[in-house]
């Protein structure tokens, strides 16, 4: 009976060996699923992640993708609009946003040059008054919005018809040529094999995105997002936080548009004609809200870099050019949808 009973027990001994270890597999899987999940819900990392994916399945289909020499187009394509992207991701973040940001960046790109070609004018006093255009066309936006209460749609579409209007009525139609090219250099040169104008992205889109995070005067712009009467009863002057915030994206589209014309050697007064859905679209995948209060520049930026892919990957695959606007536009709808999706099961959990 004594050797049935150790037998019996010895016996018992191995199943519970077994369970615990298994208790403790499945308790490192849990951990570790829920620290992947975690760190999914980043919206930088998910952003990360599907850009990788993207260039995974691109390099399958294509041997030209991963060459360096495409990696250098792709970036070059898109810098400029990388400079509009924090503008307007300060405007997202406050709860506004600017349609007329490819407008503003043909304008300023033709008074930019105009002043060169036909004023005859030195390239910085020049660029000074492209820039000012810019921050003009911006504060127009904000007076419009802050203090008449205008809509921002309805303020930014008219400032998009109006600055277009200008581009066009100012040059007949016609681009302005003859760029000095000196000059020329901002937008074709090259820093040690890399292009000035992604230099220039990288440089202000880092400066924005800290300044975001860890400046306390760009701060508010979330708390006029998040909550603008609150933001207002803590003491925080929204009318002029919005009104910089326009300004800001003024003159970031200003900035691009004088670089773009710089490449080009001239301002062409058709130019960046739907850039601003192209920019919003970026904004809204890299986290940006269009109700406000969320959103980062980097973000927004691995959202553009994630839309220039899929453009890239239509050239690629010889898709006709014409389409881009319908990817662009089903990915803009896409992204405010599953925005607006998340938002009602926030609400409702």
């Amino acid at each position: 009976m004594v050797r049935e009973t150790s037998v019996a027990l010895k016996g018992s001994d191995v199943p519970a060996s077994s369970t615990d270890a298994d208790t403790v597999q499945r308790s490192i899987g849990s951990r570790v699923g829920e620290i992947i999940v975690n760190i999914l819900r980043i919206r930088e990392m998910a952003m990360v992640v599907l850009i990788l994916l993207t260039c995974v399945i691109m390099s399958i289909f294509s041997p030209y993708f991963l060459s360096l020499a495409n990696f250098i187009a792709i970036a070059r394509g898109f810098s400029m609009e990388g400079i509009v992207v924090v503008g307007m991701t300060m405007l997202l973040i406050s709860g506004n946003f600017d349609l007329s940001v490819g407008s503003v960046m043909a304008l300023s790109g033709i008074v930019t040059a105009w002043f060169m070609v036909k004023g005859d004018m030195p390239p910085p006093v020049a660029v000074l008054g492209g820039l000012a255009i810019g921050a003009a066309a911006g504060g127009i936006n904000g007076v419009v919005v802050t203090r008449i209460g205008v809509n921002p749609l309805i303020a930014t579409l008219g400032m998009m018809a109006i600055a277009r209007g200008c581009a066009l009525g100012f040059t007949s139609g016609h681009p302005v040529i003859n760029v000095p090219i000196g000059f020329a250099w901002i937008g074709q040169g090259s820093l040690a094999g890399v292009p000035i104008p992604i230099l220039i992205m990288v440089v202000v889109v880092l400066v924005a995105d800290v300044l975001l995070r860890r400046g306390r005067a760009l701060r508010q712009l979330y708390y006029v997002g998040g909550s603008p009467k609150a933001a207002k009863l803590s003491g925080i002057n929204v009318n002029r936080v919005v009104f910089f915030a326009f300004v800001a994206s003024g003159v970031f589209s200003a900035m691009a548009g004088i670089i773009s014309m710089a490449r080009l050697t001239s301002g062409v007064p058709t130019a960046f004609a739907g850039v601003e859905l192209r920019i919003i679209a970026a904004c809204v995948i890299g986290g940006c809200s269009l109700s406000g209060g969320e959103g980062t520049v980097a973000g927004a930026l691995l959202g553009l870099i994630f839309m220039a892919l899929v453009t890239n990957a239509l050239t690629l695959f010889g898709v006709s050019i014409y389409w881009e606007g319908v990817v662009t536009g089903t990915i803009l709808t896409t992204a405010v949808s599953l925005d607006m999706i998340s938002r009602r099961r926030l609400r409702t959990s």
